[in-house]
């Protein structure tokens, strides 16, 4: 495909105009974050991490990704899936429906409100989601990497400080969007 023709010519920006706006030549915390969400998010990740993990619906990403949260939740409400798996609503219900086929989650009544439904996982699906922890692991700290024990507890520490002092702020955001609350110890 040819350039078009408008194109504003290379040498017209300044050097500094072509460099990010974080992670260069100030704290990198902020661009670090941004290249781990990123990863973490995007589809090469999640396509192997499905792959990786023998995920039993291969390709599914929508019932791969509620399988997800549902490892970090526990119990959910189907909105709430639909809302962080970025779905519709409508949606969710033909997902969990794939999900029940295979015996990976179940229906049931909500915990906190018995008037409600909320969806778990089931054992198998409890299997197929250590599976997943175990692959993401291994992708996280690989075995041939120089980080040790030390290293992986101090970055521990200090993520989970980080996430509980950001979920302090009103609304409590973090765990309002993953359903992830880190108690105290």
């Amino acid at each position: 495909m040819p350039r078009p023709r408008a194109l504003m010519a290379p040498e017209v920006l300044a050097e500094e105009d072509l460099r990010p706006l974080v992670g260069h030549n100030r704290s990198r915390l902020p661009a670090a974050m941004f290249a781990m969400g990123t990863w973490g998010s995007s589809t090469r990740f999640r396509e192997q991490l499905m792959a990786d993990s023998e995920f039993p619906l291969p390709g599914d990403l929508s019932a791969f990704l509620l399988v997800n949260q549902l490892v970090y939740r526990g119990v959910a409400r189907p909105t709430a899936l639909a809302d962080a798996i970025d779905t519709g609503r409508s949606n969710i219900s033909k997902v969990v429906a794939r999900l029940e086929a295979r015996g990976l989650v179940m229906r049931v009544a909500d915990p906190f409100d018995k008037r409600a439904v909320a969806v778990a996982l089931t054992a198998d699906g409890r299997v197929a989601g250590q599976r997943i922890l175990d692959s993401n692991n291994a992708l996280q700290f690989p075995a041939d990497s120089d980080w040790t024990e030390d290293d992986a507890a101090e970055l521990e520490r200090l993520l989970v400080k980080l996430v509980r002092t950001l979920d302090a702020l009103p609304e409590h955001p973090l765990s309002a969007a993953s359903g992830v609350r880190l108690h105290s110890d």
